[in-house]
């Protein structure tokens, strides 16, 4: 399941579409069509996907489109800010980032979905939902916020599916005291205020390292996670960021190379899959 290969990949960002939509590229070094990942959200139509190469891209962005806003893997494709929050978003789908806020909230979400993504180390809630009733967190580890992991106030409702949410200063999931806003299942962490809770867990998912959260046979969060969804493996969804059916088989980038070739520019890029 968990096995490591090394390929490269040659893109040619001229005619990169399909039918239906367009994949725009957004790298911080100049080697897509777009230097910030909002200029991209910016130019996207519905169903685009924009897709984000390594780096670390700093500042507030809000995703109100229904586009894939999709990094290059937690390990090296990083939203950051000193903004509250760094994440605005309503529609959409979020995907293959880590996020943190230095200021506040990692994700303020009221609609849409955000998949196996890593919020790590927010000053308040690593993911703040204040509204609307579709929002959705799958396969997605949440730990070491300075509140709540997930919170969830009295005008929205959120489904978790197959989260990790620990180490976080609050509760891992919180529905509100009155309400039971977070209606969450196949999940990891410490709950208040939430309902369906089916197969639901509060244990140490024995990851391998402090920023390798991936789980293995014999943990907590091996083959545990929703039983009808998969893993790419056919086998059982995992909980977390390396499971369910959007798990990361694509080869995480870590080095990448441009040249220009006529109207065009030659991307070749070094990566490693880590599924």
């Amino acid at each position: 399941m968990k096995k490591h290969i090394l390929l490269s990949v040659l893109l040619a960002l001229t005619g990169l579409s399909s039918a239906f939509a367009t994949i725009r590229i957004v790298d911080i070094n100049g080697g897509g069509q777009y230097t910030t990942i909002q200029a991209g959200i910016n130019a996207a139509a519905n169903n685009d996907t924009v897709l984000v190469w390594p780096g670390t891209y700093n500042g507030q962005i809000t995703l109100q489109k229904s586009i894939v806003l999709m990094g290059s893997g937690y390990e090296n494709t990083i939203i950051s800010s000193n903004s509250n929050p760094t994440i605005i978003m309503n529609s959409g789908k979020l995907e293959y980032f880590r996020i943190t806020s230095l200021a506040g909230c990692g994700i303020q979400i009221q609609g849409g979905i955000v998949s196996n993504c890593v919020v790590i180390s927010c000053s308040s809630h690593g993911i703040f939902c204040n509204g609307g009733t579709d929002s959705k967190v799958l396969n997605t580890v949440i730990l070491y916020n300075g509140e709540q992991g997930i919170y969830c106030n009295p005008s929205g409702f959120l489904y978790a599916i197959n989260c990790i949410s620990r180490l976080n200063t609050g509760y891992g999931f919180n529905g509100d005291q009155y309400d039971n806003r977070i209606n969450i299942s196949y999940s990891n962490g410490s709950r208040y205020a939430t309902v369906n809770n089916q197969g639901c867990i509060d244990i140490d998912p024995a990851f391998p390292s402090q920023f390798d959260f991936h789980v293995t046979q014999g943990t907590p969060c091996w083959d545990t996670g929703h039983p009808a969804l998969k893993d790419p493996d056919g086998t059982r969804s995992d909980m977390g960021y390396f499971g369910g059916p959007d798990a990361p088989i694509c080869p995480v980038v870590y080095e990448i190379t441009t040249s220009p070739n006529g109207n065009n520019i030659d991307i070749q890029a070094k990566a490693r899959a880590n599924y």
